[in-house]
């Protein structure tokens, strides 16, 4: 609860924590970046990480060590207050503002005034789930605003400057563009909106179900025209009450470093000709003569020495301003042309270098499952098979070639959903083993117009992902007409897989669904859940498409064996037979009347049908399905963190026919037991149990030891203790509610 929202979080491993530096507008002076540099260095592992949202991140820095973390960052300025949990994250905003020729203003210095004015609140940290702004300073939207909770676009009425004010965007489960709520504010106003938009999330944001607690699912429930409405209400009540506290300051960026934010309308310079091999990597300013220089990072990573170094040559070659990308990279703005040849020579003598002298196919990744409790599939592993793919086949980009935006998972920090090529981190069974996937999806962009979400083209297997790429670049196949076929092309897994099918990219264990828990091993079984009710809705809309009887009823029996199938794993149940499923279904949820009674009679009719006995099958009972099947989706949907259904009983439950009273056990054997169903099963048996009882697990060494007492953990379960034996482990946890 409070290290969260201080911008720490837990990584895989245990006991390792990552530290979240806001980086306000995405602009670091030199001096701030040599001290995140040296406290990489001196706590963590000298590794650093820039984010998708303009922030730097420190990682594996013991827990005891944060205050001294704290400590150094406040001594330049800086802090990762804010940099996770529930609060008002860092306030991003276009990289290329001040000096970007097609910009109508500067917007980082509202980005930053508008930040410094929430966050002098408490109620800045305790919102229903994160509040994301961004400013943008023209519609081709690089700061993405068009899909944050609140987003500005840069705009000038009758020769005032002012903003078209968005809100309600975000990506991830259930993505949403963000929606027009005022046509032009004054820019001075910008601070108030933002703050009539957190009270209406604040005020209205579900803060019981996690899993729909953005403001975009306010606009869900509210409908657009509702949500405008009350947004403009409060922002009315906003302006009437006046600035309360510190009234915002808007520094004067242009004054500070001149020569780099210059208002010239002249338009940019060209790059000179004895520059021109350098030309990717150099951006013109609106000043002549003036350049930024742009500098890629592998996967958005960087050694602590060599962001010392990247400062150093800020200072001496630039006006002393690192800033930092939606793109992951960096970029050193205000370089004199006369100052480049200095800049590169300083630049081969970094780890950089290798990596920034060649072109590469531009690619944003989240932090995937390498680090990330909630991902699911390691995609950085997968945009470094990429880029090797494109280096070994010598495959050419330009500035047309799209960037490629990665998400280990349907959360989208990667920002899948509005990549012209987009790719989203799945799981899906073959042979009934777990296979690492990724949803395909094309022709998302954001724009000052309103963004336009990707569609998903077909799932593809991690290992098919680089060649795919490869082919649609090189045939210039990115749109989604084109890039279907060839998705259709590689989606395939063949059904003697070769081993490797089973491993994701940079991984040297089977793929599973290890490290996650109600946060972790839960989002992994919501994953499975969710793959098999999508099949279940698949195949119940071919059903209602079909033709001829023969396919109805084929395609009606799947959708029951996948509904019924789909929430066992909840009860701690794995199954693979129709007969054995259908009756777990039965003793689980609908004795309980988690479903209707009657659907006895359904699931008896699908298996006379499928033993010969009954010729009409289940098309005469296509309405019972489709009731079925809503009511498993509403189930589904109402889960908790905790996996436990929010929605009441349909029904009383049924009184058991055994009357005898069995013990509850208080230890299971669940070596051998693959993640996360260990964790489940484990989790079904402590809640057999009264509160205060312990529960002894046998579990093997690995994912199982490291994964399950810290899922118990989040869910407030006491570990009382993990002891190691000879071949396994034990572990013994009290139920505390």
């Amino acid at each position: 609860a409070f290290r969260v929202p201080m911008g720490i979080y837990e990584q895989r491993t245990d006991g390792h924590f990552m530290v979240r530096v806001r980086v306000g507008a995405g602009l670091a002076l030199a001096a701030q970046l040599k001290k995140i540099a040296a406290l990489s260095s001196r706590h963590g592992n000298g590794k650093l990480h820039v984010t998708s949202r303009q922030d730097i991140q420190i990682h594996d820095v013991a827990l005891e060590d944060t205050p001294d973390v704290f400590d150094g960052l406040l001594e330049v300025g800086l802090t990762s207050r804010g940099g996770g949990g529930n609060t008002v994250r860092n306030v991003s905003a276009c990289p290329c503002a001040g000096r970007c020729p097609r910009e109508r203003f500067n917007v980082s210095p509202h980005s930053i005034a508008t930040a410094a004015y929430l966050l002098q609140r408490r109620t800045a940290f305790n919102l229903p789930r994160k509040y994301k702004i961004a400013f943008a300073g023209c519609g081709k939207d690089c700061a993405l605003a068009s899909v944050a909770d609140c987003g500005f676009f840069a705009h000038k009425q009758n020769g005032e400057y002012g903003f078209k004010a968005y809100a309600g965007g975000g990506l991830g489960m259930n993505p949403r563009a963000g929606i027009v709520i005022e046509e032009f504010i004054p820019v001075g106003d910008a601070p108030l909106f933002a703050e009539a938009i957190r009270r209406v999330f604040d005020r209205h944001g579900d803060r019981i179900n996690r899993h729909r607690a953005r403001l975009r699912y306010v606009v869900e429930r509210m409908g657009e025209d509702a949500f405008r409405d009350l947004c403009r209400e409060t922002f009315a009540a906003v302006k009437a009450e006046g600035v309360t506290g510190n009234p915002p300051v808007v520094p004067d960026l242009d004054a500070r470093f001149a020569g780099t934010t210059s208002a010239s309308d002249d338009g940019a310079a060209g790059i000179p000709e004895a520059l021109s091999e350098y030309a990717a990597l150099l951006m013109p300013e609106k000043s002549p003569g003036v350049m930024t220089l742009r500098l890629p990072l592998r996967l958005g990573n960087i050694h602590a020495d060599d962001l010392d170094a990247v400062a150093a040559i800020a200072e001496t070659c630039g006006v002393g301003l690192v800033v930092t990308t939606q793109l992951q990279e960096l970029l050193i703005p205000g370089v004199r042309v006369e100052r480049l040849p200095d800049a590169f020579v300083a630049l081969r003598a970094t780890g950089i270098w290798e990596y920034m002298r060649i072109r590469r196919l531009q690619m944003v990744t989240c932090a995937g499952a390498s680090t990330c409790k909630l991902g699911l599939c390691l995609s950085r592993g997968l945009a470094n098979a990429i880029d090797a793919r494109f280096v070994e086949e010598n495959i050419p980009v330009d500035d047309n070639t799209p960037v490629i935006r990665i998400s280990g998972c349907p959360n989208s920090c990667g920002g899948h959903q509005i990549g012209a090529i987009g790719l989203e981190g799945r799981a899906q069974r073959h042979n009934g083993r777990l296979v690492p996937m990724y949803g395909v999806l094309a022709g998302g962009y954001p724009s000052g117009k309103g963004a336009h979400l990707a569609e998903l083209l077909g799932v593809v297997p991690a290992r098919n992902v680089p060649a795919l790429i490869a082919d649609a670049i090189k045939n210039n196949a990115v749109a989604p007409g084109q890039l279907r076929a060839l998705v259709t092309e590689h989606s395939r897994i063949p059904d003697d897989a070769p081993e490797e099918f089973y491993y994701d990219w940079d991984a040297d264990q089977p793929f599973s669904l290890a490290g996650r828990g109600p946060g972790e091993c839960g989002a992994g079984v919501l994953e499975v859940i969710q793959r098999d009710m999508r099949e279940a809705a698949s195949a119940l809309k071919a059903a209602q498409q079909a033709d001829d009887a023969e396919t109805r009823n084929k395609k009606l029996y799947q959708a029951l064996a996948a509904g019924t199938r789909a929430l066992l794993p909840i009860f701690g149940i794995e199954l693979f037979k129709d007969r054995e499923i259908f009756a777990a279904f039965d003793r689980e949820l609908i004795t309980p009347g988690w479903v209707a009674q009657k659907t006895r009679s359904l699931v008896s009719a699908a298996l006379d049908w499928k033993l010969g006995d009954n010729p009409d099958g289940l098309a005469p009972r296509m309405a019972e399905m489709e009731t079925l099947i809503e009511r498993l989706t509403a189930l589904f949907a109402s889960l908790d963190a905790h996996l436990k259904f929010r929605l009441p009983p349909l029904e009383k439950a049924e009184a058991s026919e055994d009357t005898e009273t069995t013990a509850a056990a208080t230890r299971i054997d669940l070596r051998g037991v693959a993640c996360p169903m260990n964790f489940v099963k484990a989790k079904v048996a402590l809640e057999q149990l009264p509160v205060g009882s312990t529960l002894e697990v046998l579990l093997d060494d690995g994912a199982p030891i490291r994964n399950v007492p810290a899922s118990f953990t989040e869910q407030e379960q006491e570990v009382v203790a993990v002891e190691s034996r000879e071949n396994h482990h034990l572990l013994r946890v009290r139920r505390t509610q």
